[in-house]
């Protein structure tokens, strides 16, 4: 055979075959591509994002979402972006992201060491911690063993798993679905369970949305159990998206985000945030 037919094939082997790979489209790169920011928000949790009275979506991820749409506008130095907004949930949050759904997630999602294969996280953006929401004449000591109380949780959380390793012996009760706060909290007036937990900031806000004045369902302890940092879910390996994420956070713009949602939240939130 030709030696120089053979150099040929083993050339167009390497140009072609074992040695190339394609390299994976940055999220940058795609939403430049086509002008499209697919985002996802939660339904169940306030004030991140919940329906008020006339079932709109509000909460603060959806301005976040406007913000970033807007800052990234400037960034790709395009004239409009179309955004797309789609519903999460606990049970599909991660797996949004790895199957390409969506490019960014935002809600209450505890920062991990060791986040789902294929995600990642942006900077912390709020800080919280698990309590307990009482009404104030159950007198309920978290720091106790609570052997003989009967608690409510929300199902397959990473508090649900903290909650049955602490107390034991303790009768919890397990909610599921959007509603499962809300209900616990109901639950709770009720005299049905002692205590709803789950992080302080959603307690508070759910309360809030449901008319219980903070001084007869306080939070217990003043201090939380855990702390808990929240930050954006996107996928891994996109150094370049998770830094635009993060300068969106740090931006003066997302701080008056804060104060607007969170500052009438401000006499819980600063305890939390000093503690952790």
């Amino acid at each position: 055979m030709n030696r120089n037919f053979i150099l040929s094939i083993t050339t167009c082997f390497y140009l072609f075959g074992w040695t190339t790979t394609a390299k994976a489209e940055s999220t940058l790169g795609k939403i430049q591509r086509t002008g499209v920011l697919r985002v996802a928000i939660r339904e169940d949790a306030a004030p991140f994002g919940f329906k008020d009275s006339n079932n709109r979506l509000q909460g603060y991820c959806l301005d976040f979402f406007a913000l970033l749409k807007s800052q990234l506008t400037k960034h790709l130095e395009r004239d409009t972006l179309s955004l797309k907004l789609l519903k999460s949930i606990p049970a599909n949050r991660f797996s949004l992201l790895t199957n390409k759904v969506i490019d960014l997630e935002c809600g209450p999602n505890t920062i991990t060491a060791e986040p789902p294969e294929g995600t990642n996280f942006s900077k912390g953006f709020f800080i919280t911690g698990t309590q307990f929401l009482v009404r104030r004449k159950n007198q309920l000591n978290p720091n106790s063993d609570l052997n003989a109380a009967v608690l409510g949780i929300i199902a397959n959380t990473t508090t649900a798993r903290y909650i049955k390793e602490r107390y034991p012996e303790a009768t919890i009760l397990g909610y599921r679905g959007v509603t499962a706060r809300n209900r616990g909290i109901q639950a709770v007036q009720q005299g049905k369970i002692e205590a709803m937990i789950s992080d302080g900031i959603l307690l508070r806000a759910e309360a809030q949305q449901q008319g219980l004045p903070a001084v007869e369902y306080p939070l217990v302890p003043e201090l939380p159990l855990t702390c808990d940092h929240y930050g954006m879910i996107i996928s891994a390996n996109d150094s370049e998206w998770r830094d635009f994420i993060n300068t969106v956070i740090d931006s003066p713009e997302a701080g008056a985000l804060s104060k607007a949602w969170f500052g009438s939240l401000f006499n819980y939130i600063l305890p939390a945030k000093n503690f952790c």
